[in-house]
């Protein structure tokens, strides 16, 4: 339906250009064989009909048709005899081919060789071999190794703390254990003080009793060594505190006698500065004065 549709808007919209639809309406109405122009097209004769009425403005041109001959077989479109066929020997062309690559790749690999043996001999690659370090001050390799410092303190304690994390949840771990074992083993105890209990509750109490003995053992000597451990940590804390004091002291020592250095150099400076200033001052007076005598013997 729609194609149908679409070919009667497409034959209204060509009579409207071709500027002969009221002139054929009247002349069918007029004669009584009036035809809707939306009516279908399919009882007309097919085939092509020559219209020598002016068409309508901006209408695309014909394209022309391509000529027969056109391609090598000599038809319109292309065909697989329209193709290149491969001629001459195909293992002599390959192999003179091959020989060419490896020529190239053999002149290639001699070039690189002999431009690493010039390099080697030359001594050009000391350039990348042996890199020059950067002429840092003293002022600022201290502050390097004093970064550095810092850099290993924080993974020391990142370290500690993650093993105290580790000790701390063990040990809550058990103590949970132990709570829970006590419990049961103080339920087993009222049974047994009530109604009695069996061999196997009997073994179960005993097991329990055992384990928290083991276990308060274990708490005693875990909480001996952490304030041990607390200790050691403390008197090296106080250690690395007393040693990073005596650096500072050493380094305000450096400091001061740095610049006190510089303050004599500076001193010695401004002395023969003064000095040169003096000797250019007086040899100005003895040239004035040379200029002088120069003047009253041209006068006299």
């Amino acid at each position: 339906m729609s194609r149908i549709l679409f070919a009667a808007t497409a034959r209204f919209v060509r009579n409207i250009c071709n500027g002969e639809m009221f002139h054929n309406m009247t002349q069918r109405i007029s004669t009584g064989k009036f035809k809707s122009p939306f009516a279908s097209n399919r009882s007309q004769p097919k085939g092509p009909q020559a219209s020598t009425a002016p068409k309508c403005p901006g209408a695309q041109a014909e394209v022309p048709k391509l000529k027969p001959g056109y391609f090598p077989s000599g038809g319109m479109h292309a065909v697989f005899s329209d193709l290149p066929q491969p001629e001459g020997d195909f293992f002599k062309a390959w192999n003179a081919k091959n020989s060419k690559y490896n020529m190239v790749l053999l002149s290639g690999v001699v070039a690189l060789c002999g431009a690493i043996a010039l390099s080697v001999t030359t001594g050009l690659l000391n350039l990348y071999w042996a890199i020059p370090e950067y002429p840092y001050n003293p002022d600022e390799m201290e502050d390097f190794a004093a970064e550095e410092e810092r850099r290993q303190q924080e993974k020391e304690e990142r370290e500690q703390r993650h093993q105290d994390r580790v000790e701390a949840k063990e040990l809550s771990e058990r103590r949970r254990a132990a709570r829970d074992n006590m419990a049961r083993e103080k339920e087993l105890m009222e049974k047994d003080m009530d109604e009695g209990i069996s061999d196997a509750e009997m073994e179960e109490l005993q097991r329990l009793g055992q384990e928290r003995e083991e276990f308060n053992k274990w708490e005693t000597e875990e909480m001996k060594r952490i304030e041990e451990k607390e200790k050691e940590r403390e008197k090296i804390r106080k250690e690395k505190d007393k040693i990073r004091a005596e650096k500072e002291k050493e380094r305000e020592k450096k400091e001061q006698e740095r610049d006190k250095q510089l303050e004599k150099e500076e001193k010695e400076r401004e002395k023969q500065r003064e000095k040169a200033r003096k000797e250019r001052e007086k040899q100005r007076k003895e040239e004035e004065r040379e200029a002088e005598k120069a003047k009253k013997a041209q006068r006299a």
